[in-house]
């Protein structure tokens, strides 16, 4: 409680120096201790090979309707997933029954093209909640321990990034959360062009592309065993926006080490983002900042937001030039 502030700097060649600020006895009066804490020769902890070969990633995506968007994520899983990496099972659990069957014979079709057998359909009779769907998805599998990936229908991910949630998970002792890079809407980046790129072509990391998405927490690894003692997601969450953070929480509470960290090979794909009425007025809130972050950066939005101001600013220049 007397705690103000603190802040640290590091210096590449000597070490960590922390400034501490507390609140003294009397209104003006205040504390400070430095610390420094010195690098150190460095120490082997440990030495060991890492075999990943028959360790398996259960992809679980909750899913309603979106059987177009549906139809561009089995582009990508069937290219990374099963061409590219080949330790991978896929958990669609479906709310509803609109396009549900159009669905199905997307996975059908990649079933028989790839000679893949290694997916479950799960179709619930209720109203869409994406941590329902991941809940059942997760209990559903019944066979050994597995590593779970916690996926959306627009992402895209590369079969590198599937070794690094297997490397970066642990059962009892880690679970990942990756950062990934969210895209911009392209018809904004890439509207002064002729025509907007492939979507390959539009994957590259820059700030003009799109930002790192350091505030959501939807995409994780984690053991199916650590998923289950943990208690799971909380299910009197309804609708869009607040489980993934209710779950990162509870681990961050527990004994297990939760690794944040940024990942290039993980992708939120643009989309255009409905914020239902239903929602809660929190939920509604972090719907709308997420929507608008979506976009584009500051800048380009400034452009056109002030894009008349822009306009009247150049044409009259051009009288101004004119008359020169």
């Amino acid at each position: 409680s007397c705690f103000h502030a603190g802040i640290y700097r590091t210096e590449k060649d000597k070490g960590t120096l922390y400034e501490l600020t507390f609140k003294g006895d009397t209104k003006h009066q205040f504390k400070k201790i430095v610390l420094f804490r010195p690098f150190g020769p460095v120490m082997k902890v440990k030495n060991e090979n890492v075999n990943m070969a028959d360790t398996l990633i259960n992809v679980i995506v909750p899913l309603a309707k979106r059987a177009s968007k549906f139809r561009q994520f089995m582009q990508n899983f069937r290219e990374m997933g099963i061409q590219q990496d080949g330790r991978i099972h896929l958990t669609v659990v479906y709310f509803g029954k609109e396009q549900m069957n159009e669905v199905k014979s997307i996975l059908e079709n990649t079933s028989k093209s790839a000679n893949f057998k290694n997916f479950t359909f799960i179709q619930l009779n209720e109203e869409f909640s994406r941590g329902k769907g991941l809940d059942v998805g997760a209990r559903f599998w019944k066979g050994n321990n597995v590593v779970l990936f916690f996926c959306d229908v627009d992402i895209y991910f590369t079969a590198e990034f599937l070794n690094s949630c297997r490397l970066n998970t642990q059962p009892g002792k880690k679970v990942f959360y990756p950062v990934l890079f969210s895209q911009y809407n392209p018809s904004i980046i890439y509207g002064h062009h002729d025509s907007i790129p492939s979507l390959e072509q539009q994957l590259i990391i820059k700030k003009e592309t799109g930002f790192w998405r350091d505030f959501g927490f939807g995409m994780t690894c984690q053991y199916r065993s650590d998923f289950i003692n943990i208690g799971g997601f909380d299910l009197d969450i309804k609708g869009w926006g607040g489980e993934d953070v209710h779950l990162y929480r509870k681990y961050l509470h527990s004994n297990l080490i939760v690794i944040r960290t940024p990942v290039r090979g993980l992708f939120h794909l643009w989309h255009e983002k409905q914020c239902l009425d239903e929602l809660t007025p929190e939920q509604y809130k972090m719907c709308m900042q997420s929507k608008a972050m979506n976009e584009a950066s500051h800048g380009q939005l400034g452009m056109l937001v002030f894009k008349q101001e822009i306009e009247t600013h150049l044409h009259r220049q051009k009288l101004s030039s004119k008359k020169t």
